[in-house]
Parts: C-alpha cells; sequence; structure tokens
C-alpha cells in the first residue's frame, strides 16, 4: 500500500504546489526566520521531532519508500494532533533535501527560542557561550554534547552558525530540542548581565596565568567562553572574561577544533557538578 493511502492524502506530484514551495524555501536562513519553521531530514531526527518538539507543522514522507510500522503509527498519531501529513513523489521529494541518502522523510517544526532571565538563585545554570563559532558542524556538535553533559543553556553570538540550517541540526542529533538555546545580537552586553547576576566567566584561551583544565575546580556560578574556530576570542571579550581557561596539551601540537575543546571543557564541568 502507497503512503497517501495509509494516511489518506492525496499525492503531491507537482513542485510548484504551495506548501511545497513553502517548505522548499526553508533552507534559506531569511525564511527560517521568516515562517519560523525549519527542517529536520531523515527518520531519527523525525522521531526526535515528535517526541520533543511541541510545534511539528508537517511531516512530508516519499510515497515510494516503505517505512517500518513503527513509523507509520507515529505519523499517524501526529495526524490525529493537527500535523499536516503531505505524501509526495520522489522527484518533488528531492527538490526538498540536500541527503545524498535520503531515507523519504522530513519533518518540518516551528522555532520556539526559549529566553528568560538568568537565575539568581544559589543554584545557577550551567552555561556555555559561544562567539563567532562559524563552522555548522562545530556548532552542532557542541548542542549534542551540551544536552549529553547537562549544559541548560547555550548563548550565541548572533554571527555564529545557524543553529536551524540543516548541517547544524544534523550534527546536533536532535539536541535542537533539548538544549535551551539564545542567540543574542550584543554579547558583551549579555556577559555583563550575566556577571551581575554573579557569574565567573572562563574564557577558553591560551595564556601564560590561564587557569588549567584539570585542575581548576568549577563551581555552580562559572560560564565558559569558546572563541572563533580561526581567531579564538575577541579582545573585548576576553577583556571582560574573570579569567581565562586553557586545556593541556603536547607542545608542538595544533590547538583543538571549537567543538572538541568544548566537549572537554563540559566533561569537566560535568564531573564536578
Amino acid at each position: 500500500m502507497k503512503n497517501n493511502e495509509l494516511f489518506g492524502v492525496e499525492i503531491i506530484t507537482s513542485k510548484a504546489n504551495s506548501a511545497i514551495v513553502k517548505i522548499g524555501k526553508l533552507t534559506d536562513k531569511k525564511y527560517r526566520k521568516q515562517d519560523k519553521m525549519f527542517l529536520c531530514d531523515g527518520i531519527k531526527l523525525f522521531e526526535e521531532s515528535v517526541d520533543f518538539c511541541p510545534d511539528v507543522r508537517y511531516i512530508v514522507v516519499d510515497n515510494d519508500v516503505e517505512f517500518e510500522s513503527k513509523i507509520i503509527d507515529k505519523i499517524k498519531q501526529k495526524q490525529h494532533s493537527g500535523t499536516i501529513i503531505l505524501c509526495v513523489t520522489k522527484m518533488v521529494f528531492e527538490k526538498l533535501t540536500d541527503e545524498k541518502s535520503p531515507q523519504g522523510i522530513i519533518t518540518v517544526c516551528g522555532i520556539s527560542e526559549k529566553k528568560g532571565l538568568f537565575s539568581t538563585s544559589a543554584k545557577k545554570e550551567k552555561i556555555m557561550i559561544l562567539e563567532s563559532v562559524r563552522d555548522p558542524g562545530n556548532v552542532g556538535t557542541i548542542m549534542r554534547n551540551s544536552a549529553a553533559f547537562g549544559i541548560d543553556r547555550l548563548i550565541l553570538s548572533s554571527d555564529c552558525a545557524d543553529i536551524y540550517s540543516s548541517k547544524v541540526v544534523r550534527a546536533a542529533m536532535g539536541a535542537i530540542f533539548k538544549v535551551n538555546c539564545e542567540i543574542v545580537d550584543d554579547l558583551f552586553t549579555k556577559i555583563e548581565d550575566m556577571k551581575k547576576s554573579g557569574y565567573n566567566i572562563l574564557g577558553a584561551a591560551l595564556k601564560k596565568d590561564s587557569l588549567v583544565l584539570g585542575n581548576y575546580k568549577f563551581s555552580n556560578n562559572d560560564a565558559v567562553v569558546i572563541g572563533n574556530e580561526g581567531k579564538g576570542l575577541s579582545n573585548k571579550i576576553l577583556d571582560i572574561c574573570d579569567n581565562t581557561l586553557l586545556v593541556p596539551m603536547q607542545d608542538n601540537t595544533e590547538s583543538l577544533n571549537a567543538a572538541m575543546a568544548a566537549t572537554i571543557i563540559m566533561w569537566e564541568m560535568y564531573k564536578g557538578k
């Protein structure tokens, strides 16, 4: 039985279909921001979105792909909750995906950024801050590992890679729904506000007087800033940090990339929770 028959909908055969045109534009950041939606491509991200995203707008399925019964059941359940199911031909589906080996299912989720005041209680949030981290793989990996190591909030400067781009969403592997991400236009002012709320800001940087990861014992009011892949932290942000923190390494070796450095630091923060 074809998917359109399973879900009781007509099969879409035209790339010019209004819903398909709207969804197709979500590959562009401008339209993701305008329509407050983003794409999750593949079965794993479909399952994560259905389980953790409260706002699933569309589920697009390739009419020629056969899915496991548990996937079919989940799609039907979302249909009952108001999500629109679109069955399309392979030609139409390929217009929407940039995967080399697509799995025949794309979920379209609503964007709902969580923002709020920092905790002023004795128990602070665990926070990582990213300044100008441009590589989507790095941002997605940091998001994924933030979820793994109990980071409560990830703050990103607005020039970081877009967390709703397909490459970031793919690398994050569902963490987009689990980590409280906040994108800020003025990172300096945000850090100033955090310091006023009692946070101790540590910049990841190699300096003679840097604290050494492994020797430093994290407290519940520490937040760590990770800088750009090539340039590191800007002088402006370094100057406002209370201290700097380095990952000890062998001499004559290249520095770690942003995602690896962030992950090692998050692990140390997690151990000391």
